[in-house]
């Protein structure tokens, strides 16, 4: 199973040629640090954490209430 490299919730860019970049990004997962993902960076401390945060904002977008 791969990682596509943007969110699929947000568009945002989520793979990165390195862990500053990444680092950068994590901001904008609503999270701190990086991970390695094969030879790229992605966003969070790591992939469990960065799973999580995508399936919340799944379930925010899909569960909104007007």
């Amino acid at each position: 199973m791969g990682c596509s490299s943007n969110s699929p919730t947000s568009g945002t860019q989520a793979v990165f040629a390195n862990q500053s970049e990444a680092e950068k990004a994590a901001k904008d997962f609503n999270c701190t640090g990086a991970h390695r993902m094969g030879k790229s960076w992605m966003p969070c401390k790591n992939h469990d954490s960065y799973k999580e945060i995508e399936r919340y904002e799944t379930r925010s977008k899909t569960h909104s209430h007007q």
